[in-house]
């Protein structure tokens, strides 16, 4: 069955067990990077508001050998464990005294989304891109945002500049950083014991810092806080290189480290390559943080 095949007996496998009445659609939807993803909707009578299920994922998993009528029952219950059953009052959205206490920022890399960046506000920072979503939830339910595109600033009657102002203030409000370094990370992942094989060189695990923020989600966006670098950098009393490992989170190695920059870079395009969704990438290159002067550079 090839992809095209997979995804009309998807949409008739839900028929037949949502009943005629749901309306179901998969759109083409434009990710980070430029990247195109086949989404799915399921809306039930009375509904306003689905979760999107894209269908890339689990079409490699039919790929993979798993059977199809085990895919479709993930996918049903991927549906009902993130639906919201009746309407939902996403009113707010259009209410710019509600809007603006939930607008946080994200950072995007610059070439790879030239497409989406001609129809959102942003701004240009380093080979990255500054853009804007509004948070609808952050909890143990998990997050969903909303990118801001040109077509609501005029709406709302506000400058892609007020937009930044208050994303600068929001983000370190509502998706605090958190920052560890690999050891404490390798331990909240593994057993002990197997934290402790993969740390086993401690002076190296302990020299390198995993930044993101407590939701996991955008956490790149977090060496742009006011006084986050600044502070680690006098903590530590160096500079340090930025490697940036995915657009959730970055890692932080201090400058008197034997790893040279040009070994860091040649090791995030490495792992961009081989380890990230396309989607996840962040950038190729390394960044600078001089801790005389409170500046990144590439």
């Amino acid at each position: 069955m090839n992809y095209q095949e997979f995804k009309q007996q998807i949409v008739s496998g839900l028929k037949s067990q949502l009943g005629s009445d749901a309306t179901i659609a998969v759109s083409d939807i434009l990710k980070n990077n430029d990247t195109h993803l086949d989404g799915l909707t399921i809306l039930s009578p009375g509904d306003n508001l689905s979760p999107t299920i894209y269908l890339d994922y689990y079409y490699r998993q039919y790929e993979l050998s798993k059977p199809f009528d085990a895919i479709l029952s993930d996918i049903l219950a991927t549906y009902r464990k993130n639906s919201h059953s009746g309407h939902i009052d996403i009113s707010f959205f259009t209410d710019y005294d509600k809007v603006k206490s939930r607008i946080i920022l994200k950072l995007v890399n610059y070439e790879r989304n030239r497409k989406l960046l001609s129809v959102v506000p942003h701004y240009r920072f380093l080979d990255l891109a500054v853009v804007f979503h509004c948070l609808l939830n952050s909890g143990p339910c998990g997050n969903a945002t909303i990118l801001i595109h040109n077509r609501h600033l005029p709406y709302w009657n506000i400058t892609k500049d007020d937009l930044y102002a208050l994303a600068m203030q929001n983000t370190p409000r509502l998706m605090h950083y958190d920052l560890r370094n690999m050891t404490e990370v390798l331990h909240g992942l593994f057993p002990e014991e197997e934290a402790f094989s993969l740390s086993a060189e401690k002076d190296t695990c302990c020299q390198m810092y995993v930044l993101s923020n407590q939701q996991k989600l955008y956490g790149s966006s977090c060496i742009l806080y006011d006084n986050l670098l600044q502070n680690f950098a006098n903590r530590l009393e160096c500079d340090f290189y930025i490697l940036p490992s995915s657009v959730h989170e970055v890692l932080l190695i201090p400058a008197d480290n034997r790893a040279t920059g040009m070994e860091l870079s040649s090791m995030v395009q490495d792992v961009n390559s081989s380890q990230l969704s396309r989607e996840e990438i962040l950038s190729d290159h390394v960044y600078y943080f001089s801790r005389e002067d409170g500046q990144i550079t590439m």
